[in-house]
């Protein structure tokens, strides 16, 4: 059995983590160290280490702190509830990629057989290509629903000018050199998640690939120029270190 002992600084390098983001852990409970050394510094155990590598492998595929913490405390089929889900995901993901994938090879094989695609041809793939690595058939379709509603355009006008608005007080923040983790700047972000789900009806699947088409796509292509690159990587270090806190 593994008797090693890692202070934190020791166990955030061997990780890639921050010792930040391991005194959070510790601090919602999600990963507390099992002993501390006669001075009180965090020293964490093999069993911490195999807690510690759940938490990051379901945090890669994009469960919420929350839910980590709900699935690893609860009863054992919490945890393959809590994976089924992100399979389920990823198995959207790839059966995205399988479009497209059929999309290339039919418009391939119409340039092998000296045929010009038709318009219809290249536009559906643009789209399948354009939306693939971000959004699910189902979730386009929801959303397209949404944008049918009557009044939607007056809603996401308000909208809009609430998350304009919010982009601006953030640049104040960091033109303040404001710590994301200071009362503030939390505040701030709990406001932008809250636009950010009033605006997709509280869907947190949808929410997560708008997220990631931000990353992707860049903040101010992605949402025709309202959050600017400075603003975004700022809310990401304050819902980083705030997660789990309200949210």
């Amino acid at each position: 059995m593994d008797q090693r002992l890692w202070k934190v600084g020791e166990l955030a390098d061997a990780t890639g983590l921050t010792v930040r983001a391991l005194h959070h852990f510790d601090e919602i409970g999600l990963l507390r160290p099992a002993t501390r050394s006669h001075a009180g510094h965090r020293l964490y155990t093999a069993d911490d280490v195999r807690r510690l590598y759940q938490i990051i492998a379901l945090r890669h595929v994009g469960m919420p702190l929350r839910e980590i913490a709900q699935a690893l405390d609860g009863p054992g089929d919490d945890l393959v509830r809590a994976v089924d889900r992100q399979l389920e995901h990823v198995d959207q993901v790839i059966g995205r990629q399988s479009q497209v994938r059929q999309r290339l090879l039919a418009l391939r094989h119409g340039i092998h057989q000296a045929r010009e695609p038709s318009i219809d041809q290249l536009i559906d793939t643009m789209e399948a290509i354009m939306n693939a690595g971000y959004f699910t058939p189902d979730q386009l379709t929801r959303a397209r629903r949404r944008h049918q509603d009557p009044g939607f355009a007056e809603k996401f006008g308000r909208w809009q000018e609430r998350c304009a608005h919010l982009v601006d007080e953030i640049n104040i923040e960091i033109q303040r050199e404001t710590d994301p983790a200071d009362p503030a700047a939390q505040a701030l972000a709990r406001q932008w998640d809250e636009a950010m789900r009033e605006m997709v009806g509280d869907d947190g699947h949808l929410l997560s690939a708008i997220y990631a088409k931000i990353d992707g796509k860049g903040p101010e292509a992605a949402t025709h120029g309202i959050l600017d690159a400075h603003a975004w990587d700022y809310l990401k270090r304050a819902f980083a270190v705030g997660y789990g806190h309200g949210r």
